[in-house]
């Protein structure tokens, strides 16, 4: 399974994937992150992304400090952030 190099969140099914420009399918980023050839947010920082983000593991069972703990150590990996 593939992860968005932005956000982390697992690309489980074609549909996640982001698009290119022409249309085509890029498998590096989500249809959040990437949704047409470029980023939905171009200036959004690293720390501003962690925040968009935490919302989104509160419901997958996190605390809030262990989605800010967690989303820090793993985003900090990922090609956009790298």
């Amino acid at each position: 399974m593939d992860f968005c190099q932005s956000c982390g969140m697992p690309m489980e099914s074609k549909e996640l994937y982001g698009k290119n420009k022409d249309g085509s399918i890029n498998t590096e980023y989500c249809i959040y992150c990437y949704p047409s050839g470029e980023f939905n947010k171009p200036n959004e920082t690293f720390e501003e992304m962690i925040e968009t983000c935490i919302p989104f593991m509160i419901k997958e069972g996190f605390t809030e400090g262990q989605a800010r703990e967690h989303l820090t150590n793993e985003l900090k990996n990922l090609k956009r952030w790298a």
